[in-house]
């Protein structure tokens, strides 16, 4: 892509070696910068329009001479000075929205562009309280498994360590 910029920028400085009073009118350092800038956001531009001569690639794939001559009308609006977002508007315009890369942020196709967004912070937010409840039930459990490990607690009710103290009893007669 670079040799292509640099093969345009050196057509561009050959144009004007063969129009002197252009080359005059204008610093030879100022008309490169200004081409090679125009052709930068014309390479940009390329990438995002889709070509409608072949269907599913952009301006800068397609290799149709109908595709030729609006890459070529595009470079000559971008240096009559047009901002790149008018000549976008002027083609969506021309040729329809399908002429756009991407859907135009607006209605529907602002929340289409922010959905997956906001449910990659949804999920997030569930997979972080869903770590700190199964934490919590590991701590949880570590401490009951420390407690039992201990042995067991004083009984609350007499009754039943009467009654355990009488369980034991049998057993070891039965043993």
């Amino acid at each position: 892509m670079h040799v292509f910029v640099l093969a345009v920028v050196l057509a561009a400085l050959a144009a004007d070696q063969r129009n002197p009073v252009s080359a005059v009118a204008q610093g030879p350092s100022d008309t490169t910068a200004v081409r090679a800038q125009d052709d930068t956001e014309a390479q940009r531009l390329f990438g995002q329009l889709m070509s409608p001569f072949c269907q599913g690639l952009t301006l800068a794939a397609c290799p149709s001479p109908g595709a030729d001559s609006l890459r070529r009308d595009i470079r000559e609006r971008l240096s009559g000075g047009e901002t790149p977002r008018s000549v976008v508007a002027s083609y969506a315009a021309d040729w329809g929205e399908q002429m756009l890369g991407a859907p135009p942020v607006r209605d529907w196709g602002a929340v289409l562009w922010l959905a997956p967004g906001v449910l990659l912070m949804l999920g997030a937010i569930g997979l972080t309280f869903w770590l700190r409840t199964q934490r919590r039930r590991v701590d949880a459990a570590g401490s009951a498994d420390a407690a039992e490990a201990q042995g067991p607690g004083p009984l609350v009710d007499a009754f039943l360590q009467r009654r355990l103290e009488a369980e034991l009893k049998e057993y070891d007669r039965i043993v």
